[in-house]
């Protein structure tokens, strides 16, 4: 058989000076354990609140990105009624640009009346000094007729009883 060493204990050693030595690493334990509880307690308070804060900040971007994908499926569906839509406004934008374009040749044919109109007023205006000045013409011509015929006519006035 093996033989199993003891190991031995001094000798030295009496109850009391065990009790001490226990004494002051209790102490001493007690000692360390508080520094400990001084720095791991606030770190494990602080850890829970950020650890908190880091699922709120998760479960808001995971909320929010739930929202936009909702959003996005909003507006993809408005997209398809905007493009009904365009092809409504292109369509009457077509139509409206013929009866544009007709508009403008019925313009063009306005200007040409009103130029024709213009130049038959002008020529009407012309015509209508010209008779001005041959009723004036007249009217100096009747005044000395008047003139003329008067002084005879005083004469057979003179004559007639009525």
């Amino acid at each position: 058989m093996e033989k199993i060493q003891q190991v031995k204990q001094p000798e030295c050693l009496d109850s009391r000076s065990m009790v001490e030595a226990l004494d002051k690493f209790a102490n001493t334990f007690q000692a360390s354990a508080r520094r400990w509880e001084i720095i791991v307690y606030p770190s494990m308070f602080a850890f829970v609140i950020l650890a908190g804060y880091g699922f709120f900040l998760i479960y808001s971007l995971t909320s929010n990105a739930n929202d936009m994908a909702d959003y996005m499926y909003e507006m993809n569906k408005n997209f398809v009624t905007v493009t009904q839509n365009m092809q409504q406004v292109t369509d009457e934008m077509m139509v409206m640009s013929k009866n544009m374009s007709n508009m403008s040749e019925d313009t063009r044919g306005l200007t040409q009346a009103i130029n024709s109109m213009n130049q038959q007023i002008y020529t009407m205006n012309r015509n209508i000094h010209v008779m001005t000045a041959s009723m004036n013409r007249m009217g100096a011509d009747m005044g000395s007729l008047n003139r003329s015929i008067s002084q005879p006519a005083d004469f057979v006035n003179d004559f007639l009883p009525w």
